[in-house]
């Protein structure tokens, strides 16, 4: 330990700061779990009329989940083919969570997507044990839904 008052009050200031800085910031803070959830559902003799995945991403132990891709598809390819997402958390309404996209043709599929991945946020902070779903803008019935675990 430094002689002079100064260099240990100096000292003491730069161990007080380095004890902080350890407190402050866990080892684990940037630590993360990326989910991916998906669906498909046969109709018709077609292993997969109407799909849907969704990637979201969540820290250990919490029970928030932030959404980051959002992909539909619809076969065959039809040229009128328009989708959004709503999705709706435990004992709360149904909200829409994305507007009216078109989709894409790609081969036999029409496929339209909301986000890009990588820990972006496309759409709301959800709870796990949300319902998220799909329609087309055609009047289909059928809405592939995923609940986020």
């Amino acid at each position: 330990m430094p002689k002079t008052p100064r260099a240990r009050a100096l000292w003491a200031g730069v161990l007080a700061a380095a004890a902080l800085a350890g407190a402050v910031v866990p080892a684990s803070s940037d630590s993360y779990v990326d989910e991916r959830a998906n669906t498909c559902h046969a109709e018709a003799g077609n292993r997969c009329l109407y799909g849907m995945v969704v990637t979201y991403w969540h820290r250990p132990g919490s029970r928030q989940r932030t959404l980051s891709w959002i992909y539909a598809n619809r076969s065959p390819v039809r040229s009128h083919n328009l989708a959004r997402w709503w999705y709706q958390t435990p004992g709360g309404p149904r909200r829409v969570g994305g507007s009216w996209r078109a989709g894409k043709a790609v081969g036999a599929w029409t496929e339209i997507t909301w986000g890009r991945g990588r820990h972006d946020r496309v759409g709301p902070d959800l709870l796990a044990g949300s319902r998220i779903c799909v329609e087309f803008n055609y009047g289909a019935t059928t809405k592939p839904c995923i609940t986020l675990k």
